[in-house]
């Protein structure tokens, strides 16, 4: 690794939002593997409530994100993140 990048990665990994763009990233990695496990298997739909719950939490994150910044994309994130709870409880319940 050249020093430039060095420079870019320790710049990024100080930003303002770092954290919660790690977090996000890795819940969207975790929701891509139980997708593909999901599809796998004699239990389908087996991971809809792990899914829609990582979902729930990612669309958190990007709100309280966008609330931060003072976006009124937040709204959206909000109301998504709510349809997200409400479905992980309706599949927790199986309705």
């Amino acid at each position: 690794m050249n020093k430039e990048s060095g420079i870019y990665i320790k710049n990024v990994m100080k930003g303002k939002y770092f954290l919660i763009d790690f977090i996000s990233a890795l819940l969207a990695f975790g929701i891509l593997i139980l997708v593909v496990l999901n599809s796998f298997g004699d239990g389908s739909g087996l991971y809809f409530v792990h899914i829609f719950t990582f979902g729930f939490l990612l669309s958190l994150l990007s709100c309280i994100k966008k609330t931060k910044v003072k976006s009124g994309f937040s709204i959206a994130f909000g109301f998504f993140s709510l349809l997200m709870a409400v479905m992980a409880v309706m599949c927790y319940f199986k309705l």
